[in-house]
């Protein structure tokens, strides 16, 4: 049952009363509490405020867990988390997933998605080395891929600061906009003579062996897709995440409208011949999330192509299903699937 809001209190993100009954009841209980009276970023003129924590919003994850240790360090222009696990490595080394958080490419840092972090570093066993590429509009595309690159590159190359790694056990991840430079970093990260269309990344490309999976959580995988075409059944209905607030981000990320359709903006463009050398790729899809059709197609797509393409279908989620996996047993259990699948893929299990 919704609160009814107090007087001075204006409703400016109501749920749309189709969907209603189709949400995950956890969430409505979220949203009608709090998130219907935040003020849509959409409507604001960029003065970076989208930045601050929203006031009145209290956490929507869980605490992190104990890790071995936390530390930051320079990679070029950005900088980087890197959880290391309680204990010892095997003679192998330390496998790792290289975390890219969300944020529509203008939102967010290394203080985002900490409990997941730690949650997969403990869980699988792995390091788990968090990317602050540099955020739009200060840094327009291509420069977020182009540190997404590299900081692939650099996990890649075994460097002092990471002590003994795995490389032949490598995932690459993200959420939302995030996923959407994992996608991107993994395809680059596939052979050292991949042209790429747009971003000019900074690091050599040793790379000796293809990413060990892909793991993304509601990606933003086709720029060109609009309320028209693409997002068409959840456009008029789906909540937070909006097709305004979408375009919104965009067009602090773009500064060309044409960048859009170029795979290192929409890797759903990528040449056929390179996305089918994608590794295993684990996919979460929220239900009624804007970002529901063009991440199914992507599944589908690379299925076609032969990639072992896994998606995981959240009945009732939406945008927000990450971000509140503290308040939504369904996140929650989206975050287990997803350590169950580096588990599987690093042999941790």
């Amino acid at each position: 049952m919704a609160e009814t809001p107090n007087d001075d209190r204006k409703i400016w993100q109501p749920l749309h009363p189709a969907i209603r009954d189709k949400l995950d009841p956890q969430y409505v209980e979220y949203h009608d509490k709090y998130l219907q009276y935040i003020v849509p970023d959409e409507i604001k003129d960029w003065d970076g405020s989208v930045r601050s924590p929203k006031g009145g919003l209290p956490p929507g994850g869980t605490q992190p867990v104990p890790v071995g240790s936390i530390e930051d360090y320079d990679v070029g222009r950005f900088r980087v988390r890197v959880y290391t696990p309680t204990g010892e490595s095997d003679e192998r080394g330390w496998p790792a997933l290289v975390w890219f958080h969300g944020g529509g490419w203008a939102v967010g840092g290394l203080n985002n998605g900490r409990d997941l972090c730690s949650w997969a570093c403990e869980g699988a066993r792995c390091m788990v080395i968090s990317v602050d590429y540099g955020l739009a509009p200060e840094n327009p595309f291509p420069i977020a891929v182009e540190d997404a690159i590299d900081a692939v590159r650099w996990v890649f190359s075994s460097p002092a600061e990471l002590g003994k790694i795995d490389t032949t056990r490598i995932s690459i991840g993200g959420t939302s906009s995030g996923g959407n430079l994992a996608v991107i970093a993994a395809l680059a990260a596939l052979g050292p003579d991949v042209p790429l269309p747009s971003a000019k990344p900074s690091l050599p490309n040793t790379i000796a062996h293809p990413p060990a999976s892909v793991l993304l959580f509601i990606p933003v995988i086709d720029n060109t897709a609009t309320a028209e075409d693409v997002w068409k059944p959840s456009a008029e209905t789906a909540p937070w995440l909006t097709d305004k607030r979408l375009e919104w981000y965009r067009k602090l990320y773009f500064t060309r409208d044409e960048d859009r359709q170029k795979w290192d903006a929409s890797p759903n463009h990528a040449p056929e011949s390179l996305l089918q050398k994608l590794p295993k790729t684990w996919m979460a899809i929220s239900e009624l999330d804007l970002l529901a059709p063009e991440a199914l197609a992507f599944g589908e797509q690379l299925r076609r192509l032969g990639v072992d393409a896994e998606t995981v279908f959240v009945k009732g989620g939406t945008h927000s299903i990450l971000s509140l996996h503290g308040r939504i047993d369904r996140g929650r259990k989206m975050i287990e699937d997803a350590v169950k699948h580096l588990q599987g893929v690093f042999g941790t299990s």
